[in-house]
């Protein structure tokens, strides 16, 4: 049993003479920084006891156990009714209650730039596309088209959700049958080619009865009409 015992020390446990000296140095570093860091710990308090530390009575509730104790390690304690104007700001109660700044919903169809900034994950010019493209539309009909602007994710709806509100009434209607073709075309939903569409098809047949007749022109299938008619008002 002795034996197996000393060949397994011997196999598993050896060390030559370099690796020895590397680990007796090692071990004396070790308990160096041990006594080192023991003898930081009992200095510091001396040469912390110079630092005045303010108390404050009222607003923190702190105690000094005995006034002998309070003088002996350099503690003044301070109440707000008797504090000097000329301390420091840092000791004012706005740093131990910050103020929060009040929450806003955000209504999609009339915010500026600046209201949208404030925002969650909308920077700049995030605010700017959705500012452009609002202008566009003439006005956002639902909140899901805001996924229609570049670098605009589906997911930060989610993250908006009660934080912004869309007041639809606020989008302009597409008048059909008095819109200007230089108008028209500006609207991302129509563009130049349906907007050309439709106002040929409005001096061949005459004015738009109802909203059903866009389905007449031939470009117009049931995705596209579903797509324009939010924002299609016959008119006069």
């Amino acid at each position: 049993m002795k034996t197996k015992l000393d060949y397994f020390i011997r196999t598993y446990f050896y060390f030559n003479k370099q690796e020895r000296k590397g680990l007796v140095g090692m071990v004396l570093l070790v308990i160096f920084m041990q006594i080192a860091n023991y003898l930081y710990a009992s200095f510091l308090p001396l040469k912390m006891s110079s630092v005045e530390t303010v108390i404050w009575s009222d607003s923190l509730q702190i105690e000094v156990p005995s006034k002998n104790y309070a003088e002996q390690n350099n503690y003044r304690t301070y109440n707000k009714r008797n504090f000097h104007p000329a301390m420091p700001s840092v000791y004012s109660d706005s740093n131990f209650h910050k103020k929060t700044k009040p929450f806003r919903v955000v209504e999609i169809n009339s915010a500026d730039s600046v209201d949208l900034v404030n925002l969650p994950k909308i920077g700049p010019v995030l605010a700017g596309r959705i500012v452009n493209y609002r202008e566009r539309l003439g006005g956002f009909k639902s909140l899901k088209q805001l996924t229609e602007i570049w670098g605009f994710k589906e997911d930060m709806l989610y993250d908006l959700e009660g934080k912004i509100t869309l007041n639809t009434s606020l989008a302009k209607p597409v008048l059909l049958n008095s819109i200007a073709l230089e108008d028209l075309k500006k609207h991302p939903y129509f563009k130049y080619t349906l907007s050309q569409a439709l106002v040929n098809y409005r001096m061949q047949h005459g004015p738009f009865q109802n909203l059903e007749d866009l389905k007449k022109i031939k470009m117009v299938n049931d995705s596209i009409y579903h797509l324009i008619l939010p924002y299609c008002v016959i008119g006069k």
